[in-house]
């Protein structure tokens, strides 16, 4: 393999010193392209190769001191598999021999530096009177693109363009939705490498943030709380030991590249796996002064009581409020010749700080979903969720996208508020989702509210969810 790689490097040294003195032709220019580039290979199988002789030294030296013969053959076949796998590079020579223009961004042609993904949702969605779909109808639910240019080496814009969000063709037009630089690979001394992103980007808090896509949801319907926002700002990534780390700093208001305070919010998750099945992770954020927060649960903001809606315990005088939050997630998957599945929950807890403090607020949510499916193809789910304050005498706001309509129906008089959906779904591909899923909701209201209750809310839809 090395000689195959050194060979035409040395053969080659000459016609590169000859370049000195006369104009290089452009055959010349590309076989010195071709030398940076198998220089960069050899030096990238050296570190891979030290990389693996550290393991297996590390490995050796944690082996128990007697092991069967069937074990150390096991082990053996593993080791000369792995260097196997990492000494073949074939197919990059074939690449960068065959077609040189991939080893550079400035090389390739501009669609080769641009990747291009996006999902669409449509489907049919029925709720009972009380709900926001009483007369049921076809909807596009969601669509959106995503692009990914490659500026440099490690370098990229990343551009989200919302064509419809959440079914609200009349209210929200296509508009930009996040939108950052991105910066991997970060090295600096002997710290772990790191990535950045810049712009506007999803708030890091939760886990729901990241399957909250039609696309990607296994049901048609959030969970009661749904914490989810975008903001701009600055956010670093990288792992310690195994344990990924997300810290983002950012305006903290839903005002878009509008700042209405010094104040920034700040954002610190922590997730990995202690075992294999088993995904943990910690979110916390602090919000500081906003009179409307980025972040939201699922259509309703930090906001001071009464701002927004009605309130039937008054309706603060304060601006700006204070909000600091905190969430537990954990997913247990299992896996079978035929089925695979998960069992996934949710704890958290938020916290709204007012200068008046009869009118803090206190709110705790939590969800559990179940899930299994045959065959990666056909699958079952079921999500129970709520969000409260769980005090009779101090409501909020919960709007329960999409179907609940909780802002406008209840305003600030809401102690709880329940979800419970059960779900089939087929998925022929990765690319294909198609749902069913009947379900009900529930407001609970503060004994202070003059108004009923009004829990006239099952609701069905159908969907189906295409990727690309």
């Amino acid at each position: 393999m090395f000689k195959r790689i050194w060979i035409p490097v040395i053969l080659l040294i000459p016609m590169s010193s000859s370049l000195a003195d006369v104009a290089p032709t452009e055959f010349q220019l590309q076989l010195l392209q071709q030398i940076k580039i198998l220089n960069t290979q050899v030096h990238t199988l050296q570190n891979r190769l030290q990389d693996v002789e550290a393991k297996l030294q590390q490995k050796n030296a944690l082996s128990p001191p007697k092991a069967d013969q069937h074990s150390q053959t096991n082990i053996s076949e593993q080791e000369n598999n792995i260097v196997s796998a990492l000494v073949n590079l074939t197919n990059e020579e074939n690449i960068s021999v065959e077609d040189s223009t991939d080893s550079h961004v400035l090389s390739n042609p501009w669609w080769k530096n641009i990747e291009i993904h996006g999902f669409g949702a449509a489907g049919y969605y029925d709720t009972e009177s009380d709900a926001t779909r009483d007369f049921g109808g076809f909807e596009i639910k969601e669509a959106s693109l995503f692009f990914e240019a490659d500026v440099w080496e490690d370098i990229a814009l990343f551009f989200e363009l919302q064509t419809n969000r959440l079914g609200k063709d009349e209210q929200l037009f296509v508009r930009t939705g996040e939108l950052y630089a991105h910066f991997r690979n970060i090295e600096l001394g002997g710290m772990p490498a790191f990535g950045v992103k810049a712009g506007r980007f999803d708030i890091p808090f939760g886990e729901e943030y990241l399957w909250q896509d039609a696309i990607d949801n296994p049901l048609i319907t959030n969970s009661a709380a749904y914490p989810y926002g975008w903001d701009e700002g600055i956010l670093i990534y990288s792992e310690f030991n195994g344990l990924n780390w997300i810290l983002a700093v950012t305006d903290g208001t839903d005002a878009r590249s509008i700042e209405e305070n010094a104040d920034k919010a700040v954002n610190l998750k922590l997730y990995g796996n202690p075992v294999e099945p088993l995904y943990l992770s910690t979110s916390l954020m602090y919000n500081g002064k906003a009179s409307k927060s980025a972040i939201e649960f699922g259509g309703s903001h930090f906001q001071p009581v009464g701002a927004s809606h009605q309130s039937s315990a008054g309706i603060s005088t304060s601006q700006q409020i204070n909000s600091a939050m905190i969430e537990f997630d954990a997913k247990y998957s299992f896996h079978t010749a035929d089925f695979n599945g998960y069992l996934a929950a949710s704890l958290g807890g938020a916290s709204q700080d007012d200068n008046d403090s009869s009118f803090d607020r206190d709110l705790l949510w939590f969800s559990v979903e179940p899930f299994i499916s045959y065959q990666n193809t056909w699958y079952a789910v079921a999500r129970y969720s709520e969000i409260g304050t769980y005090d009779n005498m101090e409501g909020y706001h919960f709007d329960g996208k999409t179907f609940a309509g909780g802002n406008s129906t209840f305003g600030y008089d809401t102690m709880r508020f329940r979800r419970l959906a059960f779900g089939l779904g087929w998925m022929p591909n990765p690319r294909v989702r198609a749902k069913l899923e009947i379900g009900q909701d529930w407001f609970h209201l503060i004994d202070t509210s003059t108004l009923s209750a009004k829990n006239n809310r099952k609701f069905i839809g159908a969907e189906v969810a295409l990727g690309f």
